[in-house]
């Protein structure tokens, strides 16, 4: 009888820890499926590119000769003739040789009239002066024979003077010498003129003087 209680008891327990076993075996698999995880997946997605083909070239500048055989001239400022182009596949040009230039005459007498005076002293109109200067001396000149014949005693001229500061007169310019023969009367005259020293304020300057030159023939 003992004996059967015994083997029963170790029966039992036995069978107990059999299904202890067995619970704490399906436990674990349970926690392992709650508690793990899938990874994460990675999602690709496919995108299509297409590619832009360039622009084309612009087309290739052409420049268009027109050639000929006839020759234009063309007029150069400051020289005396033409300049000839013959337009063909090689342009040549021709050079005027030195007898088809018609040099500019320069006249040296405004380079001397400019540099005669002083930038120093002074240079005002004669109303601005203490007084109007007068002619000290001057020379009888004749008038031209092409001027004779028109029989006129009394020719009546107008120039701009600039007297400087020891009373000698320059043309600055003939206003109005009634016959183009008298210009160069006109110059001759005041050439050999002599006038007052013109002063401002007792200080001797140089005038700017309207002056009417009378031409008397008896």
């Amino acid at each position: 009888m003992d004996s059967l209680k015994v083997t029963f008891t170790r029966l039992l327990l036995g069978i107990s820890a059999l299904t202890l076993s067995l619970s704490l075996f399906l436990f674990l698999v349970v926690l392992d499926n709650s508690t793990g995880k899938s990874p994460d997946k990675l999602q690709i997605n496919r995108v299509d590119v297409a590619m832009i083909s360039p622009p084309p070239p612009p087309p290739p500048i052409t420049q268009t000769h027109h050639t000929s055989g006839q020759s234009s001239a063309l007029n150069v400022k400051g020289l005396g003739g033409p300049v000839k182009v013959q337009y063909s596949v090689k342009n040549v040009m021709e050079i005027p040789t030195a007898n088809k230039l018609n040099l500019p005459k320069i006249s040296t007498d405004k380079l001397k009239f400019t540099s005669h005076f002083s930038a120093s002293v002074p240079m005002l109109n004669v109303e601005h002066l203490d007084r109007v200067p007068k002619v000290v001396s001057q020379r009888y000149v004749r008038p031209p024979k092409t001027v004779r014949k028109y029989g006129q005693k009394r020719i009546e001229t107008s120039v701009e003077l600039i007297i400087d500061q020891t009373g000698k007169p320059f043309v600055k310019r003939i206003i109005d010498p009634v016959f183009p023969e008298m210009n160069e009367t006109i110059r001759t005259w005041v050439k050999h003129a002599k006038f007052e020293v013109p002063r401002k304020e007792g200080k001797a300057v140089q005038a700017v003087y309207l002056y009417g030159i009378n031409f008397n023939y008896g």
